[in-house]
């Protein structure tokens, strides 16, 4: 809120308004007089989140990003998908296949960039944490096998090789060694659980995916694993982007793939309905901060102020008061205000 350093008793300005800040005057003077401040509440795009971006706070700015973002890359996919089925059923449509095939094939290929990472494997949108890789590691089911104590050395190659160890005590329960395995595996970032059936998954975030789905190794003590590392080859669960990819290498398959496309294409429909969801959540925050003012407001203060630095042009303790109060504002925005 713009503060100008008078005392009430100096300075009388009727008009009341809302907290709240008037930054161009200019603007505000442009409006005819007479006509109510405009009311948009269509949810922003990307043109004005990237023109005004210090409309909203930081976190409600990355907030409309990711949506878009995400939404953006799985209306392009649907939309590909979509033209690729539809070219299987021969004629014209045909002719657009080849095109379409080509393109979902370089949006899989690129998701992670061009979703900015807020969309997974599956197509599921993922806006407040990384998107995750869920995999196995068949290997580490010994791990289970035994209550026995045992001392086990994880390795991650890479560009520096690194190295934890886990120490399993003797008599031991599968969740006390799951407990065990995420205090050592967290520190490369690697996420154990049981399923339902009491077997071992995994989870990595995805941008580390590529190291540990080939650099990660093991070596035990001789009863879990043998003393010499050996090299745990992690699984990735079967993903819809998969699935896809496959169809965009090959369109001829259409056919025998249509569960696949069809499950392909509900989740792309869940996945658009909750961003539905969040944008309608954003739109009532972006309300929530609206700040409104009375018609004219701003332009009846400014002229009011004018009117008082003119009749106390005398008065010189006031006038001092008013030069200090705009030494703390733009050069413009006093301009603006002042003529």
């Amino acid at each position: 809120m713009m503060q100008v350093g008078l005392t009430q008793s100096s300075l009388n300005l009727t008009p009341s308004v809302n907290t709240g800040s008037v930054s161009t005057p200019a603007a505000v003077r442009g409006q005819p007089t007479g006509s109510p401040r405009p009311q948009d509440h269509r949810f922003p795009e990307s043109p004005l989140i990237s023109t005004r971006p210090l409309r909203y706070n930081v976190q409600l700015n990355q907030q409309l990003t990711s949506v878009q973002q995400a939404d953006n890359f799985l209306s392009q996919v649907e939309g590909q998908l979509l033209q690729l089925r539809h070219g299987s059923q021969g004629g014209r449509r045909a002719e657009l296949a080849s095109e379409a095939a080509s393109t979902l094939q370089r949006l899989l290929g690129n998701r992670p960039t061009i979703s900015n990472g807020t969309v997974d494997r599956q197509l599921a949108v993922s806006l407040e944490q990384t998107a995750q890789v869920k995999f196995t590691l068949p290997a580490a089911a010994r791990l289970l096998q035994s209550d026995e104590a045992e001392t086990v050395l994880f390795s991650l190659a890479g560009q520096r090789r690194e190295m934890v160890a886990v120490a399993f005590e003797e008599g031991s329960t599968p969740r006390q060694q799951v407990l065990k395995l995420n205090q050592g595996l967290g520190r490369f970032g690697i996420h154990a659980r049981l399923d339902n059936q009491q077997q071992l998954t995994f989870s990595v975030d995805e941008k580390n995916w590529g190291q540990v789905s080939t650099q990660l190794s093991v070596r035990g003590e001789g009863k879990r694993f043998s003393d010499s590392f050996t090299a745990l080859l992690a699984r990735p669960e079967a993903a819809v982007s998969d699935a896809l990819g496959q169809l965009a290498q090959a369109p001829q398959t259409m056919r025998e793939r249509q569960s696949d496309v069809q499950l392909a294409l509900e989740q792309l429909t869940r996945q658009r309905s909750h961003l539905f969801v969040q944008h309608e959540n954003v739109r009532k925050r972006i309300d929530e901060m609206e700040t409104h003012y009375p018609a004219n407001g701003a332009l009846e203060h400014a002229r009011a102020l004018r009117q008082h630095l003119q009749n106390g042009a005398n008065d010189f303790a006031s006038v001092a008061r008013a030069v200090g109060a705009q030494a703390n504002l733009r050069p413009a925005t006093v301009k603006n205000l002042l003529t």
